[in-house]
């Protein structure tokens, strides 16, 4: 297993707490500056002949932790003193260490007896004016001017007089039936004999104006793309340098910038990296897999009781999201491109403050469970990859029979 994945399997394996303890052990064993070997041996009491034996501090290893662990020299001697922790951590706490004594004084808060202190006396005054204002009586009300008797109100009264008949209007509404027919017709027949009165022009003849040819369609320059042919790729910072930018997975796209030394430039979500071209390929054909009989398999064939949601909806949280909806992960870590969150049975990457995949760990799952699928994108001696029109699906084979699977949107 490449040193890369067995760090991502340790960090599902382990919880923060223990490895910020490791991580202290160390700084404190390197110091000024040890070399890798010496200091995995004072550790351990075993040795590492693989390691690197170059002199590093312990503020090297916090600059290393701290840049996301993109120097490829400390990578192989962290990994193993993780595999190691509990080895490292019990031969440490039996270190006798001098104990630092508080000697800060906390003064106490005297406890008060609640049953000792009298209660408060009620407002006399108060409850006093309180019953004036309930037994005050209301003033009478007294109109400003006098009501006037029955026999005046009487006077004001209208006489109530008979209707009239109403008067015959037929012969009304035969007149103004007969203006409404003048006037109507009129108003109909006035354009007709305007143009009968008008002389009549001859017809002109409007020329076209030739329309001028459509202006060429500037097409845009062509994208090319590589996807890695390999698992765990190390992007580098230049072409055959050390310096690891990004661990990147079989599978994964990128654009294609530049090629230089063997080496091809890579865009790497703003920022550029370098990928050896014997780790790439630029031929990657489509299969007839639709994205219900990927996401079918996934349903059927792996442990998804610790999502507890649709598998598509995970794609639409971002990191927020995704916490108020399982809860908050036991772990969290992240490098140039990506965050990591940990859970018992697996991590989800997040890009851009979006869940970019999903990752099932120790899974037992083997190739062979994977045949319904149909002929895969690509194969190689230890990973797997199906893609759909929306998904890609991924199997990573490790070397002591543990598997993971990884469903990336693309």
């Amino acid at each position: 297993m490449h040193v890369s994945e067995r760090l991502l399997q340790l960090y599902a394996d382990t919880n923060a707490t223990t490895r910020t303890k490791l991580q202290d052990v160390i700084k404190q064993n390197l110091g000024d500056g040890k070399s890798l070997t010496v200091s995995f041996e004072e550790l351990t009491g075993t040795t590492e002949p693989s390691l690197p034996i170059e002199e590093k501090s312990a503020s090297d290893f916090a600059a290393w932790i701290k840049d996301g662990k993109k120097d490829a020299t400390f990578l192989p001697y962290y990994v193993s003193l993780l595999e190691m922790h509990e080895d490292v951590l019990n031969k440490e706490a039996t270190v006798p260490q001098s104990v630092s004594i508080d000697k800060t004084i906390v003064k106490e808060t005297p406890i008060v007896d609640k049953a000792s202190v009298p209660a408060p006396e009620p407002n006399v005054v108060e409850t006093l004016k309180q019953e004036e204002r309930a037994t005050a009586a209301k003033p009478r009300y007294t109109p400003e001017i006098p009501v006037p008797s029955r026999a005046e109100r009487a006077k004001y009264q209208r006489t109530i007089e008979p209707a009239r008949p109403r008067r015959k209007s037929g012969k009304w509404i035969g007149v103004l039936f007969l203006l409404a027919l003048l006037i109507g017709g009129g108003y109909i027949g006035y354009p007709y004999v305007m143009d009968l009165l008008e002389p009549k022009q001859e017809a002109k003849v409007v020329e076209e104006t030739p329309k001028p040819d459509p202006e060429p369609v500037v097409q845009e320059p062509e994208i090319n793309y590589v996807w890695l042919a390999s698992k765990n790729v190390n992007l580098v910072s230049e072409p055959n340098g050390t310096t690891v930018t990004y661990i990147g997975d079989i599978g994964d796209r990128y654009e294609i910038l530049k090629e230089q030394d063997e080496h091809v430039e890579v865009n790497l979500d703003g920022t550029t990296a370098w990928v050896p071209l014997d780790s790439v390929t630029t031929d990657w054909p489509t299969r007839e897999l639709t994205d219900s009989t990927l996401l079918d398999w996934v349903n059927t064939n792996l442990n998804n009781d610790w999502l507890g949601e649709s598998i598509p909806d995970f794609f639409a949280m971002n990191e927020a999201a995704l916490t108020e909806t399982i809860g908050a992960p036991y772990g969290r870590e992240t490098d140039a491109l990506n965050a990591y969150a940990f859970y018992n049975d697996g991590f989800f990457v997040i890009q851009q403050d979006k869940v970019h995949a999903i990752d099932w760990t120790n899974t037992q799952t083997t190739r062979e469970v994977f045949s319904p699928l149909g002929e895969p994108v690509l194969e190689t001696d230890d990973a797997v990859v199906y893609e759909s029109e929306t998904y890609s699906l991924r199997l990573f084979e490790g070397t002591n029979g543990q598997t993971r699977v990884r469903l990336t949107e693309k």
